[in-house]
Parts: C-alpha cells; structure tokens; sequence
C-alpha cells in the first residue's frame, strides 16, 4: 500500500470502513516535504459529519520539526488499522484545511475522496457470534465470559461486555475457553491473549489458538464453521 491509486468516489461500504474509526486510536500519517518522505504516528481525533477529518499535531519532541510537511493545502496521507471485523488496514489521501495550536494542536484536513484496503490476516476467518466461557490453564479458575466475533485455525478476536462480571484476561494469560454451542457444552480451545482494544461498550482480545490445528478445526466443523 505504498502508493494510492487516484479515483474518486466512496461506496457504502468505504464509508462504513471510515466510520469505524474510533477516535483516540493510533492513525499514521506520510508527509512529503522537498527532500523527504516521513511517517509519523499521532492519534486520530474524530471527523464532522463528512465535511472534514481531525487528526493531533504529531509529537515533534518525538518525530523532529514538521511544519514544512504539514501546513494548509498540503496533502498528506493517512494509514489506520480498523478496529471492527474486518482485519484492515486502510489508507486516504487528504488536504490540510487547518492546523491550530489553541486550545490545542489540531490538523483539520478534508474528508476523503477514496480510500484503499489492505486485509492483515493471512489466514481466513468466519465471523461468527459464538458465547464462549474463559478459565485460567494453570488454576483452571472462571475469568469471565465472552463472545467470539470471527475466528481461524490459527486464533480469534472476542469482545467482552464491559459491564459484565467478572475479572478480565491479562496480555500473554493462557485460556481456555469453552465453548456453549458444542454438542457437549465441554468443547474447549486453549490460546494466548496476544492483544487487547477497547471501545465504549466492549474490551476486544486477540486470541492465538495453542490447539493443534487439527483439533481446532474438528471443533470448529462440530460447530459447524467451515473454513476455506
């Protein structure tokens, strides 16, 4: 995705994909001046409606001097890692409408015309909504209950009600998780929290499955999740 395609024109779904965007996450920004082209990381603040995009001012403590790559009119382009089901990373071109430094430092850019699509995952997924029950490996204690919301030989993503009961897996935790919809009720894969995301409503965790493949696929067609 190192060069954006001209074309202009945003589907339902590109639209969709933008709206996805959750401000306080990470976005990069490529800005080009006349010697260089630099990528930055900053924090994606939100958008009005679809008349414009608002990013932070990079830490230039951290990224060096950046006013000769980003000022008005100038055209940058951001890359941001959705944080629903798709798995993508998506890239836009926009033009800086504004930059303010009161009350605090802002990039106002256009919305955009386009956007590309590049999917993260090598292996296929099946979204799924399937409930599933968590127990610590090692004291084989409940943690908490969760949904997965797609899932591949390989791991998954779940999401977890925040107003939910319970505790809450912890980064590199082992788990078994259990799944309800299995002919047994007592069908269980055992993984890896790899990572964790949040919304307002739900905390996400990817799941790396330490299953061997075989068994994880005999649950998944006893659940009837065919993968390609």
């Amino acid at each position: 995705m190192a060069i954006l395609q001209e074309k202009v024109g945003l589907t339902n779904k590109d639209l969709k994909k933008i709206r996805s965007m959750r401000p306080g996450r990470p976005i990069d920004l490529q800005l080009s001046t006349a010697s260089t082209i630099k990528r930055v990381r900053t924090e994606f603040v939100g958008m009005d409606g679809t008349r414009c995009m608002i990013f932070r001012y990079p830490d230039e403590g951290k990224w060096g001097s950046l006013g000769d790559g980003i000022f008005k009119d100038k055209s940058i382009i951001a890359r941001y890692i959705l944080e629903d089901d798709t798995g993508e990373i998506i890239a836009f071109k926009v033009n800086i409408i504004l930059v303010t430094t009161k009350p605090s430092h802002l990039i106002f850019t256009s919305f955009p015309l386009f956007i590309q699509s590049h999917d993260l995952r090598v292996e296929s997924r099946a979204q799924t909504r399937i409930a599933t029950s968590l127990f610590d490996t090692q004291s084989d204690s409940a943690i908490c209950d969760s949904v997965v919301l797609d899932i591949s030989i390989k791991g998954c993503r779940m999401s977890i009600d925040k107003r939910a009961s319970g505790t809450r897996p912890k980064l590199k935790q082992v788990v078994n998780m259990y799944f309800a919809a299995s002919k047994d009720k007592m069908s269980f894969l055992t993984g890896t929290i790899m990572n964790s995301k949040s919304d307002e409503v739900n905390l996400y965790y990817g799941v790396k499955f330490e299953t061997p493949e075989e068994k994880v696929n005999e649950l998944l067609q006893g659940l009837m999740l065919v993968m390609d």
